[in-house]
């Protein structure tokens, strides 16, 4: 079993996280996210799956070399037309520089029955960690199925006393305020982030980011451009002459 440790200020209570083998520590961390989303076109949607109402998150730590963490997004785009991923953005809150150890990857897996990456990746590309920031990555338009997970592999090959952190949401009480869940969200919301452990090791289903309350979602976007097929575009085109 896999065991997650919770730690919150003065108190410190064990959870298990199903499958899992990995010991992780948690710690509340305030958040503030003032960020625009005047960038957002209208032919785009954002996808968060996130919460951030009460102004609390959970740190979580520590993570081996290798370790993989992943959300599962579906598409904003109606049916009969194609998904393309323009860009992902996750949030950390550690890292340092380029070829010390913290450079990451993150790619785009199809999803299967159990919400676990299958198959060979769509794309790839390295991530590197920053402080409290997202790390935002373009994508250029690659085309995602409805479904499709967005896997980070965490790195961490020389062991830093300040490795990478990973943030989630905070659905138990924290230090001020309710517990976010059931006040700012449903208890019954989907789960949509998890740890899937090393490509080595791989956990299936993922472990996930449990507080004692709800589920915690990871603090990443996807901001996906949907896209109608040439031949539709060009039939569209075709009956417009004759109207």
């Amino acid at each position: 079993m896999r065991k997650f440790f919770v730690t919150t200020f003065v108190l410190a209570a064990t959870l298990c996280l199903a499958t899992s083998s990995m010991a992780l520590e948690k710690r509340g961390q305030t958040f503030d996210d003032s960020r625009s989303d005047d960038w957002n076109a209208a032919a785009s949607c954002l996808i968060r799956y996130y919460n951030t109402c009460t102004g609390w998150l959970w740190i979580w730590s520590p993570w081996n070399d290798g370790d993989r963490i992943g959300q599962v997004v579906n598409t904003c785009c109606p049916s009969g037309q194609g998904s393309a991923l323009l860009q992902t953005a996750l949030l950390h809150y550690s890292g340092g520089p380029a070829g010390y150890g913290f450079t990451g990857t993150v790619a785009i897996y199809n999803a299967d029955a159990n919400n676990c990456p299958t198959g060979a990746a769509i794309g790839s590309q390295p991530i590197l960690p920053g402080n409290a920031t997202f790390s935002v990555n373009a994508w250029g338009g690659l085309p995602v199925p409805n479904k499709f997970i967005i896997l980070e592999t965490i790195s961490d090959a020389l062991g830093f006393s300040t490795p990478v952190l990973v943030p989630t949401e905070h659905p138990a009480a924290g230090p001020t305020g309710p517990a976010a869940c059931g006040t700012c969200y449903p208890t019954n919301r989907v789960n949509r982030s998890f740890a899937y452990g090393p490509a080595s090791a791989p956990v299936c289903p993922g472990s996930a980011f449990n507080d004692g309350v709800c589920d915690a979602q990871l603090l990443w976007e996807a901001v996906i451009s949907c896209v109608v097929s040439v031949e539709e575009t060009s039939w569209g085109s075709i009956k417009n002459l004759y109207r």
